[in-house]
Parts: structure tokens; sequence; C-alpha cells
């Protein structure tokens, strides 16, 4: 598949991360795709403690010590133990930073993946290591050959809501996790949050548009996809305006009539407004008093749509 089709799946979950440890934001600091030196080798996520002495009160964050490697594969790659060697390539690199200069007990390594990634763990075992599910979903690998404290992470395990975010990085969404996701993202408050929500909850979508499309049949989740998708039609209508401006005033200056400009404006808001409300009528789970009032087209206007 091309690199141009796939779904980018490592944005979605830098977010979240940052919204599973948000309760310790001011304690972290978050490095998307750490580059390690001047050759373009780069890891996927390193989280560092502000403190060497913070306590991290969560099941992902027991292991952290000062640095911590993630190393995340999407559902459509595997997790095997090429990708083990990898991690620890950049756990070794980054110990010999001469600028961080990294103690050898300051880093850890956690592997993540939605599918627990069976042959790797095997090879561990086989390996002469210990493999222990510290927690649901998080296995803790120890041994005389293990350089580094090392976690593996699987998303699919999860059933505290907390890890929500991680959870919802699948293309098999049931319709309570998507349900949940969506009314979760609705209720957050904190602009940062609700930014990585947000692109949790499009990839999301992306992966599992049968699950979405059913469950927008509810009132309650289909007024919070669209209170969620506000922003995007208002950028629409807004660029449609600006592109309508612009055609009408250079048919004013080409004509000499002023009416062009205003004409221009009027007809590019009202074709986003109505291809809104097409949708919303195709759709066919919210009323026409409703849709009127979410797409600010007259009631009449929208009957004539149909």
């Amino acid at each position: 598949m091309s690199e141009y089709t796939r779904t980018q799946w490592h944005p979605s979950f830098y977010a979240a991360m940052m919204l599973v440890l948000r309760e310790f934001s001011k304690k972290l600091d978050f490095e998307k795709e750490k580059i390690l030196n001047t050759k373009p080798i780069q890891m996927d996520l390193l989280v560092i403690k502000k403190q060497q002495t913070t306590v991290i009160r969560d099941e992902i964050g027991a292991i952290f010590r000062r640095y911590n490697i993630f190393e995340y594969k999407s559902p459509e790659d595997g997790l095997g133990v090429r990708e083990y060697y990898k991690a620890l390539a950049y756990a070794c690199l980054y110990f010999s930073d001469d600028e961080e200069k990294p103690g050898e007990n300051d880093i850890t390594i956690s592997l993540v993946r939605e599918g627990q990634p069976d042959h790797l763990i095997e090879w561990f075992q086989n390996n002469g290591c210990q493999v222990v599910e510290a927690y649901c979903g998080i296995y803790y690998v120890t041994g005389e050959k293990i350089v580094f404290p090392t976690q593996i992470v699987v998303s699919s395990m999860f059933k505290d809501d907390k890890y929500l975010w991680l959870r919802s990085l699948s293309g098999k969404l049931d319709m309570g996790t998507a349900r949940k996701l969506v009314l979760t993202t609705a209720g957050l408050t904190d602009r940062e949050d609700r930014k990585n929500a947000d692109a949790v909850l499009w990839l999301a979508m992306k992966e599992n548009p049968q699950v979405f499309q059913q469950i927008r049949r509810e009132p309650e989740v289909n007024e919070a996809l669209m209170e969620l998708m506000k922003p995007e039609f208002d950028a629409a209508v807004s660029k449609a305006k600006t592109e309508a401006k612009a055609e009408g005033r250079a048919e004013g200056r080409a004509e000499g009539r002023a009416e062009g400009r205003a004409e221009g404006r009027a007809e590019g808001k009202d074709e986003a407004r109505e291809e809104m409300a097409r949708d919303l009528l195709k759709d066919g789970t919210l009323d026409i008093e409703k849709i009127s009032k979410i797409s600010r087209l007259s009631v009449s206007r929208i009957r004539q749509l149909r």
C-alpha cells in the first residue's frame, strides 16, 4: 500500500498518549519523533520527566524513569524482534547523547500495539527473559539480557475509561466505545485536550465508518458530532465567502458593478449551508427544524432541498 494512501496512525497515537497522561502534563515533556543525531533516525515518542523524583501514578507510567522511549506500531504493522531491537538501538543512541547525558538507569522502553505480539513475547521467553502481566494489557519484560526496563503495552486489552484514547486507535471499534469516544470528546473543555481528542476521533471515524454511521442515528451522538464538526463547517463557509468575494470583486472591476461582489459572497455562503443541509436530510436523523437551526437556512428553503 502506498505511503500516500495508508492511514497515518502515529499523530493520533501521540495525541492519545498526551490525553492518557494529561494529569501529569505539567510534570512531563512530550517530544514527538525525537531526532537522535544528524542522520534521519528518530524515535516515535520520548516522554521526559521534568523532575527525576516525580512519581507517575498511572499503569503505563509506573515504569517511567527520567527518559521514556515509545515505539508504536499501528494495527497494520507488526511488532516483532526487529522492532524491539530498533527501540533498543534508539535507547542506546540516546544513552550516548553528549548533550542530555542520561544515566544507565534513566531510560525505559515501551512497545505499544493494539494486538498482543505473541511471537515477540515467545522470543523473549525463549531467550531467558520473563514476561509478566503487571497490569491488564501491560507486560513487564525482565532478565539479564534486558538492558533498559521494558514494557509491552497491548491497547486492545484496556478496560479503564482513562485509556479510551489508546483503545480507540483501532479499525475494530464497537458501538459502545465509539459512542463513548464521541461524547467524551464533546465534553472536553481544555483547548489542548480537545485538539488531541479530535485527532483520535477523526482517525477512529476514518477507520470505522459503518460504526459511526450507525451511532449517528442516536440524537445525542449526532448532536455532539454536529457540534464537533461546526469549526470545520464554519471554516468551509469562510473559505467559500472568501472565494466568492474574490470572484465578485473581479466581476465588479470588469463590469463596474458592485452588485457582483455582494452576490458572490451570498452565493458562496448559501452553497455551503445548502450542502450541509442536504447531508443532514440524507442522514435522516434530525427533523427540519433542527437542520434549519444548524445550517441557518429557512425551513421553507430546506423543504425545497428535499
